[in-house]
């Protein structure tokens, strides 16, 4: 070992508190950026795999009154995969440990088949069957916040009809990650669910038979979203078909979308405060070390070291306290 390594070794031991400090300051800076980096792209890669997996829609479309025929021309439109022809209103649910009733979104399943898009995730239970009224799966928060079990019961208000429903399974879906009412800025799992029955039920109880009131249709990979738009408004325009709209407009996804920008923006910015910080702790200490050492590197040079030497030194220094902080911040950040 060198004499300058021996009084590198002298140093960081003297000034072990002030050394300390600094690595800790810089270790905060590289956890977070291991901790919303990571986050991010975890739950980037995540969300993506979901969707893929229960093929949410890539458009979304409404309409008054559109009859099922129009199935033939939708599956036409150059670029549409797959299609879903639904029905979807609001209704009041009756609780009796809410003193206000609490609102939902009822959403038809066409019955003995799968959903094409926007498939379920059947967390406990099954989804209700054909034919039976009373049957109704619910979105998991809803169930959590209200601690329902499979096989209990609660009053619907179905097109100006009270209804007694009972739960066969609960739910998760890519259309509503967050499941956010109408007037609500948050999700209120409490005051707001979102409601599966089959079609056959619902279709009479609507007045919807052989028609459809919501579409959501997947694309195929490089289609033209534009082109699916107004080809979708140009098909419901006569059944009073509102504006089609793609993902990125869909509630849940644009929510979801935000918090994450939110936590990429995070990344970007905390990171380097801490960093910034530890940067000028370290050029305070160093600052100060040299001033104090004076007299030693004048000796050093007068010995025959050269000036990169002596500089070398004291980097190393700064070398050595930044690896403690790497270090300590990429433990705990992972």
């Amino acid at each position: 070992m060198s004499a300058l390594d021996r009084k590198l070794l002298r140093d960081l031991t003297r000034l072990w508190a002030q050394s300390l400090a600094v690595a800790l300051v810089m270790a905060c800076g590289v956890m977070t950026i291991i901790i919303a980096v990571g986050a991010h792209q975890s739950l980037l890669l995540t969300r993506e795999a979901y969707y893929e997996r229960y093929r949410f829609a890539h458009v979304v479309a409404e309409a008054n009154r559109a009859p099922l025929s129009l199935g033939m021309a939708i599956s036409q439109i150059p670029g549409v995969a797959a299609f879903e022809m639904r029905i979807s209103r609001r209704v009041l649910l009756d609780l009796p440990q809410m003193r206000e009733p609490a609102s939902g979104q009822v959403i038809s399943l066409t019955p003995r088949r799968e959903p094409q898009v926007n498939r379920l995730l059947v967390r406990r239970g099954r989804l209700p069957e054909a034919g039976r009224a009373a049957e109704v799966a619910v979105n998991e928060d809803f169930a959590k916040a209200h601690e329902l079990r499979i096989g209990d019961s609660f009053s619907a208000i179905l097109n100006g009809r009270k209804e007694r429903v009972r739960i066969t399974g609960t739910v998760l879906s890519p259309e509503f990650i967050y499941t956010i009412g109408p007037g609500d800025m948050v999700p209120d799992p409490r005051r707001f669910a979102i409601l599966y029955m089959s079609e056959d039920v619902l279709a009479p109880v609507f007045d919807r038979k052989d028609s459809f009131n919501n579409l959501v249709l997947r694309l195929m990979p490089g289609a033209s979203e534009p082109a699916v738009l107004m080809a979708v408004d140009r098909l419901l325009e006569p059944y009073g078909g509102m504006a089609a709209y793609g993902r990125k407009h869909q509630m849940s996804h644009a929510f979801l979308d935000a918090e994450l920008i939110q936590l990429a923006a995070m990344a970007r910015i905390i990171p380097p405060i801490f960093l910034f910080v530890s940067a000028f702790l370290i050029n305070i200490v160093l600052t100060r070390l040299v001033a104090l050492e004076r007299e030693q590197i004048g000796l050093l040079k007068a010995l025959g070291y050269l000036d990169r030497t002596i500089a070398w030194h004291y980097a190393k220094l700064v070398i050595a306290i930044s690896a403690v902080g790497i270090a300590i911040g990429a433990g705990a950040g992972t």
